[in-house]
């Protein structure tokens, strides 16, 4: 018979199977059993790196849908993930400290049956980011440049439609401007692109407890990622410190004295940012998170209002933040693909 003061493990994946075999907790009262039972859980999942489990997971969900990594050599590595199916092509273009497998891989699979997506990694970010290694202040225009060097070498000329994420909303905005021979339409999805200046970004960082945005961007130690995360998201999630030490020293540190300086970059042309009013000659959309604190809604009612797009170009994903396509994909995706079928009333 079963010693029943010893608790088996259960199930076959995750985190359990570090524990070992058995835990043997004989003669221990019932709370302390499970005290201890967490304890040891939480030593095995320290052990693991989570993030870089976590960054080999979305890359095989690409790859079970066809996907395929590229990096085009030139003057160091252009990389993306693509595939080509016949299916129409679709530009997806990542935030900041993101990369096109881990901020878009959950909306290429959704998309699958319709769109071959285009999901770059940006200069100084993921695979692209030695690009940059000897070179700071690199501009939106630079970003638009690579951004182009990679849909060539892909052999992509005709015109895809582009959806841009905070940061990535910004190189967007500005390729269908310079571009726009090579774009059928504009998404800007919580959009860094205009009518938000220094003063207003440092605000909402102090709300939080921070100093400045740029202090919250520059992240210099894990601890500091909570403050981002808190602007993200709608629901702040359970981060044990463990995991954002693992989160900071794959994702964060080795990019981010890189990084810092594209929003070094825009802050320096700042007079002109803010009060930008783009020269776009396709139909352009907005999609916006209903509580994203990081860009907030009055910053893409204020983008709408200086083009002079419809109102029916305008969209809020209710119970998100600056990230609804990870927060809510299935939802964020209804949005996005009423806006790239849609019938678009010309600006």
């Amino acid at each position: 018979m079963k010693d029943p003061s010893i608790t088996q493990r259960h199930g076959g994946n995750g985190a359990a199977p570090l524990l070992g075999t058995w835990v043997r907790t004989k003669g221990l009262p019932q709370h302390l059993t499970a005290m201890l039972a967490l304890a040891l859980l939480a030593l095995a999942l320290s052990s693991c790196n989570l993030a870089r489990m976590h960054g080999r997971a979305v890359e095989r969900r690409l790859v079970r849908h066809g996907y395929t990594a590229h990096t085009y050599q030139a003057d160091g590595p252009h990389f993306v993930w693509y595939r080509n199916t016949g299916k129409p092509p679709l530009l997806l273009l990542h935030g900041y400290t993101g990369t096109g497998a881990l901020q878009w891989n959950k909306t290429a699979a959704l998309l699958s049956k319709e769109f071959d997506c285009i999901l770059p990694d940006l200069l100084s970010h993921g695979r692209s980011a030695k690009w940059d290694s000897t070179r700071s202040g690199l501009s939106l225009d630079d970003q638009a440049a690579h951004v182009i060097t990679l849909l060539d070498s892909l052999g992509v000329y005709a015109p895809v439609p582009v959806v841009g994420n905070s940061y990535g909303g910004g190189v967007a905005a500005r390729l269908a401007e310079l571009h726009p021979e090579r774009f059928e339409r504009l998404i800007i999805y919580d959009g860094l692109v205009s009518d938000y200046s220094t003063s207003l970004a440092d605000s909402i960082a102090r709300a939080h407890g921070a100093p400045s945005m740029l202090a919250v961007m520059r992240t210099p130690t894990a601890n500091d990622l909570r403050f981002g995360i808190r602007l993200s998201l709608y629901k702040d999630p359970p981060l044990p410190g463990f995991l954002l030490k693992q989160v900071y020293r794959e994702f964060a540190a080795p990019y981010r004295a890189s990084q810092i300086t594209l929003l070094k970059d825009l802050m320096a042309h700042e007079s002109t940012f803010v009060h930008k009013r783009y020269d776009w000659r396709v139909p352009v959309y907005l999609i916006w998170g209903e509580r994203d604190e990081l860009i907030p809604n009055a910053t893409g009612r204020a983008i709408l209002e200086r083009h002079a797009l419809p109102e029916t170009h305008w969209v809020t994903i209710p119970r998100t933040g600056h990230v609804a396509n990870i927060e809510r994909p299935k939802a964020f995706v209804a949005v996005l693909r009423s806006f790239l079928t849609a019938s678009p009333i010309e600006p």
